[in-house]
């Protein structure tokens, strides 16, 4: 394979979105590891230093994404115009209830005739935070990318998100606050023990918390009630803060410095968990204040050691 080289942001911002556009043509085989994660975790990675796109990033995303060519998405729509005067965006979630992958489709297409494509992937987030939290993980990395593209076309994400959703299972209803015996606050998880897996979901919930979404009540409120289901049995980390980190320059410096680390690399030690998990770190730096960027760090150097990433 032929490297990119000499990126500017323009250039890396075109073949980002080639990256994207193919990505959401692969079907879903599993959850773990569909390329649109990947591909979204680079993009907001490079996005920290625009004016030099990483070329690594961009480069090792090409070489995964040779591994999908193949059996693509029929992105082409079997359903015709006729609209159905009563179709509502709460119908969607009992169809994914039944698992009727042929009536999903069918809402999403009678959807995106009256309603826009960001108000139905926000809905999709409802949904994903109503399952277990894999699918939550696909479909905030698919309404990130989709927002990224110039030429926005619903008709690109549907078969996959179709079966992000059908691929999870819905967990018991939303638990109130009568319920609960101590509601978390959503920054204070950092200060609990997370493998690999929780710091990635906790990332991300946190990050989708502190976004500029239209339907930012409602899923805050199904996040804070996620948290309260997942989070509640784990236990406090036992970092000591007035240890050195390993690795200072992430405080000197910030999230930027993560673009080092991969600098820092050659290409054939970097892999997909990686990248996954610095777009973790990526986010709970910006997220979380600076108080908290200490444990962020002792959290980084707690995964390297014990994690193949």
């Amino acid at each position: 394979m032929k490297k990119i080289s000499n990126l500017d942001k323009i250039k890396a911002a075109s073949i980002l979105e080639k990256q994207i556009e193919f990505s959401l043509k692969v079907p879903l085989n599993n959850l773990e590891s569909h390329p649109i994660r990947l591909v979204q975790a680079s993009k907001s990675l490079i996005g920290l230093n625009l004016d030099k796109p990483n070329q690594k990033l961009i480069n090792f995303n090409s070489i995964y994404l040779e591994n999908f060519n193949g059996t693509q998405y029929d992105v082409s729509s079997n359903f015709d115009d006729n609209l159905n005067p009563v179709v509502s965006i709460h119908n969607l979630e009992h169809a994914f209830l039944k698992k009727d992958k042929e009536l999903v489709l069918k809402l999403f297409y009678e959807l995106k005739l009256v309603s826009s494509e960001i108000h139905i992937l926000e809905y999709l987030i409802e949904i994903s935070l109503k399952q277990t939290g894999d699918s939550f993980l696909l479909i905030w990395s698919l309404y990130r990318s989709f927002l990224f593209l110039s030429n926005k076309d619903s008709n690109a994400f549907i078969s996959l998100a179709a079966d992000i959703i059908l691929s999870d299972s819905f967990e018991d209803a939303i638990i109130s606050e009568k319920n609960i015996d101590r509601n978390i606050d959503i920054c204070e998880i950092i200060n609990y023990e997370l493998s690999f897996y929780s710091i990635d979901l906790y990332a991300h919930l946190l990050e989708a918390y502190n976004s500029d979404l239209i339907r930012l009540s409602k899923i805050r409120d199904l996040i804070n009630s996620f948290i309260n289901k997942k989070f509640k049995n784990y236990k406090s980390n036992q970092f000591n803060v007035n240890d050195d980190v390993s690795f200072p320059d992430f405080l000197r410096i910030g999230r930027k410095n993560l673009l080092q680390f991969i600098d820092d690399r050659n290409i054939e030690n970097i892999n997909t968990d990686l990248i996954l998990f610095l777009d973790s770190i990526r986010a709970m730096f910006r997220f979380l204040d600076n108080q908290n960027h200490k444990v962020i760090c002792f959290h980084f150097e707690n995964i390297l050691e014990n994690s193949n990433v």
